[in-house]
């Protein structure tokens, strides 16, 4: 599935339905919500699937988990390979039935992962064969750090934010529970609704919009003198970032075909 040409529909059937359809090998992929209020409400399994509560806790080692929860969406699919996307908020992915293949990208790759402005989800199928990606999309995924994890029932991993990531099932039928919580100060998070827990930081929330302003600013200004200084622009961000001790986003060394 690619969220930004949405190659996808949305189905609403029978819980039965489905299960039956996913079991039998359909391309289904389901992703609770709150039962009541879901365009307000954050999912909690324990409060939308009571009868499955006592079947899934997480060990004590991740009681910080369960302290700072943000949501704890239910995950079935058939064989279907979710986008490439990352979560603002830290998570735990529980596998709990099926074989999962995952590949993760640090933060410092995102540069090389088409996305468009302001959005959490990658225009980029990083499983597809060389033969179906641009000659653009094969070179920037070359310098990428990919890291891959295969999930078996019972493995539980830690994506931190801003890793991207996508999963494709290694059988019919994959079950999962993700687990977000914010392991950073209330501060960092922008305030206001955030359902599904992917809503950028405000930091970033309003450097986008001062971005928009920096722009407009120089409306009016010829062409060539616009770029001149919004290239030393460019430049001064870089310093910041390198200043900060943040890695090199979109630099980094090619790797191996």
């Amino acid at each position: 599935m690619t969220f930004q040409t949405k190659n996808f529909s949305y189905l609403k059937q029978s819980f039965g339905d489905f299960m039956a359809a996913v079991t039998s090998g359909a391309q289904l992929y389901l992703r609770s919500v709150a039962t009541t209020q879901p365009a307000k409400h954050a999912t909690h399994l324990s409060k939308d699937f009571p009868s499955l509560a006592a079947d899934f806790c997480l060990p004590e080692v991740l009681s910080t988990v369960s302290s700072n929860a943000h949501s704890s969406p239910l995950r079935i699919s058939g064989p279907v390979t979710l986008w490439l996307h990352y979560d603002v908020l830290a998570n735990v992915l529980c596998q709990i039935r099926g074989t999962k293949r995952l590949r993760l990208y640090p933060p410092s790759d995102v540069s090389r992962l088409a996305y468009p402005p302001g959005a959490s989800s990658s225009n980029v199928d990083v499983f597809a064969s060389r033969n179906d990606m641009s000659d653009a999309q094969y070179a920037n995924l070359m310098r990428t750090h990919p890291h891959e994890a295969f999930l078996r029932p019972g493995d539980v991993l830690f994506i931190p934010p801003a890793w991207s990531h996508t999963a494709k099932p290694e059988e019919k039928l994959s079950v999962a529970v993700n687990c977000f919580w914010r392991n950073l100060g209330d501060e960092v998070y922008a305030q206001g609704r955030d359902v599904y827990g992917n809503r950028d930081i405000a930091a970033y929330e309003e450097g986008r919009k001062a971005v928009e302003k920096m722009a407009k600013g120089f409306e009016g200004v010829p062409k060539d003198l616009r770029g001149f200084y919004l290239e030393r622009l460019v430049g001064e961000l870089r310093e910041k970032v390198e200043a900060s001790g943040a890695e090199g986003v979109g630099e980094g060394n090619e790797r191996d075909s």
